[in-house]
């Protein structure tokens, strides 16, 4: 029963994604958001405000830096979220990142990143290949730990279960792969 309602979501959540595709507004290439809805432990707004600044004052004046978090978890705000297609980093537990990812919903790190410095972050994920856009599930890096990044390092959130991905209606990779690396530093 539980994998029934699950596989319902998940294509409830493929088909939002299509439809939401095409909407959005506004100079979304030159915005990165990232959105952060973990299960169970939550930064302090101080924290967020934080990494928001310091990430702002990397990425300079040319991009504009919005960080999005939720004081609850909620699965359903997570699928709308993904579904509504806003976000192009997003932070999650591990479970969710591994749900997610086995369903197209993040892009491959791969090209960007050394998937052997981030182990724990590759896994058998979905990607849309061929004409006809097949789902096929493939071993890529999907999701690098907080716990190795700099930024959250020194602002006291790093917990070891908690990943950052790509999205894949991500409105601008460049711009979301170089706050990552800001991230990094």
């Amino acid at each position: 029963m539980r994998a029934k309602r699950k596989g319902s979501s998940i294509v409830v959540l493929l088909v939002l994604m299509a439809l939401i595709a095409g909407c959005g507004g506004g100079d979304s290439k030159n915005t990165v958001t990232v959105f952060m809805m973990v299960n169970g432990i939550n930064p302090d707004t101080s924290t967020v405000d934080k990494i928001e600044g310091q990430l702002a004052d990397k990425l300079g004046e040319e991009t504009k830096v919005e960080f999005n978090t939720t004081p609850m978890y909620n699965i359903q705000k997570l699928m709308v979220e993904y579904a509504a297609a806003m976000n192009d980093i997003i932070i999650l537990s591990k479970d969710d990142v591994l749900s997610y990812g086995k369903n197209g919903a993040n892009l491959p790190l791969d090209d960007y990143f050394n998937p052997d410095d981030y182990p724990e972050g590759v896994f058998e994920g979905g990607v849309l290949k061929g004409e006809e856009e097949e789902l096929v599930q493939e071993k890529h890096l999907y999701a690098i730990p907080l716990s190795k990044l700099k930024m959250f390092q020194d602002a006291g959130f790093a917990p070891e279960d908690v990943f950052l991905t790509l999205a894949v209606s991500s409105d601008s990779i460049d711009q979301s792969v170089k706050a990552i690396q800001s991230m990094m530093e």
